[in-house]
């Protein structure tokens, strides 16, 4: 069974600036944000993680990109 995500444009106040940096910075709502946005306590805090490890200087930048690449592969992500 595969949930469907939340139509963007009738998403709670709470989730949509998750939703505009994801349409800033992939050009379009991704699915798991509009899935996680059933629950926006998790798409929060999904998010806030998310800068949190970008934030973070004990990686260097390009082996997380590169991390987060391979991850991709490795799972058959589109974009």
């Amino acid at each position: 069974m595969r949930l469907k995500g939340i139509d963007p444009d009738n998403a709670p106040e709470s989730v949509q600036p998750v939703f505009r940096g994801s349409l800033d910075f992939f050009g379009r709502v991704i699915t798991p944000s509009l899935v996680m946005a059933h629950r926006p306590e998790i798409l929060l805090a999904h998010a806030q993680l998310g800068q949190a490890i970008s934030a973070s200087t004990v990686v260097e930048g390009r082996l997380k990109t590169m991390v987060s690449v391979r991850a991709a592969q490795m799972v058959g992500c589109p974009f």
